[in-house]
């Protein structure tokens, strides 16, 4: 009987070349949890419309908070989460990330998710519109009604 040389795929030890680093640990690592942020629903905490102030169909509000001079459209993963911010689950929508990320309003606004937590975590604009990327959808812009209505811009 011959034996096959021991490696890696025949004594159950990873060498040393096999291991990843710690850097493709964590990239690795940062891919899943946007992954998993993107294929999710988010909780969008709403406020009613003022006295007077008609929305349009199907439109939402963003709310914005602002942290150290940035600003951040706060999302919440668990009804949990956004009680724990002081939001009320009752008015909150529940929107797909990655359509909202589709429809990302600025390059100057981050997304905050759960930011009342010890867990939270917050985006930059450009890592947020590739979520769709993340999901696994080519294209940007659904055109779901989330975000700036491109058609309502001046020309």
């Amino acid at each position: 009987m011959t034996t096959a040389p021991e490696d890696s795929t025949t004594s159950g030890r990873p060498r040393p070349e096999d291991t990843p680093s710690s850097d493709e640990q964590d990239a690795a690592d940062g891919a899943a949890l946007l992954r998993s942020l993107a294929t999710s629903i988010a909780l969008l905490p709403q406020v009613p419309a003022a006295e007077g102030e008609e929305r349009p169909d199907g439109a939402i509000a963003l709310p914005v908070i602002e942290q150290a001079g940035r600003r951040y459209i706060p999302v919440f993963t668990t009804e949990e989460a956004l009680q724990a911010a002081g939001a009320d689950p009752g008015t909150a929508l529940h929107i797909p990330l990655v359509e909202l990320a589709a429809n990302w309003p600025s390059d100057d606004v981050w997304l905050a998710v759960n930011p009342a937590s010890e867990e939270g975590l917050g985006l930059p604009p450009d890592v947020v519109r590739a979520l769709p990327v993340f999901a696994g959808q080519k294209g940007h812009g659904t055109g779901n009604g989330v975000g700036p209505d491109p058609a309502s811009r001046p020309a």
